[in-house]
């Protein structure tokens, strides 16, 4: 019963998200997001997929400057795989007893700055570990949940006009066919952030890198749909 009141509730999504105070779900999911500074703002798409399921219990534990498996700005907890156990433990322990649904990760922004630029090799083998790491590890309400691996969205160009981004659209661009891969391999359901209906990143972005609200919509529409399944 669940599925088909969030297929109706997705109908209605092109015209908007005007729904969203109305329940969608009498057994709402529990979702566990995991992403970096595009999940960490009141409007952005952790808090697109709290309000467009009102009923849900979402955790978020998104970090600005987060990457997947590198250091950045010299700052290991900056690295997902590094802190992973930790933040599996937060999420546990946030959860209880209540196993989450799905664990919805959306990295490799960061993954593609110019600093990175001659390792982009190692970023799906590291979201290969990532993935697996969730999987398998040792928490029993997380790694029985459905993984949802969404690649970055687009770089704009005021983001690309700048030496700490030079490029990186074209590598997240890459990241988008990689992960898909990744994500088959690993058994993920998958959602192309790149490529992402409707989003444009020069109207909304401020800087060509952060979505906003209206962006931040359109990443999660997707998602919303795969939830639905």
């Amino acid at each position: 019963m669940y599925r088909n009141f969030l297929a109706a509730f997705l109908w209605l999504l092109p015209w908007g998200l005007s729904a969203q105070t109305i329940p969608v779900a009498d057994q709402p999911l529990n979702i566990f997001t995991l992403g970096d500074s595009n999940g960490t703002f009141p409007y952005s798409w952790p808090a697109q997929l709290q309000q467009a399921l009102p009923t849900a219990q979402v955790f978020n534990l998104s970090k600005s400057g987060r990457t997947i498996g590198f250091v950045n700005n010299g700052d290991s907890t900056l690295n997902s795989l590094l802190v992973l156990d930790a933040n599996l433990q937060k999420a546990a322990a946030f959860t209880q007893e209540r196993p989450f649904d799905f664990v919805v990760v959306e990295l490799g922004t960061n993954d593609a700055k110019a600093v990175f630029a001659d390792r982009q090799k190692e970023v799906p083998a590291n979201l290969k570990k990532l993935l697996l790491a969730i999987r398998n590890c040792r928490y029993p309400t997380i790694n029985r949940a459905t993984i949802l691996v969404v690649s970055p969205p687009p770089y704009g160009s005021k983001a690309e006009v700048t030496a700490k981004y030079q490029g990186g659209g074209r590598r997240v661009q890459a990241m988008s066919t990689s992960f898909r891969k990744v994500a088959r391999r690993t058994h993920c359901l998958f959602v192309d952030g790149f490529h992402t209906p409707g989003l444009n990143v020069e109207t909304m972005t401020a800087d060509g890198l952060h979505l906003d609200a209206a962006g931040s919509r359109k990443l999660i529409e997707p998602v919303l749909r795969l939830l639905a399944r």
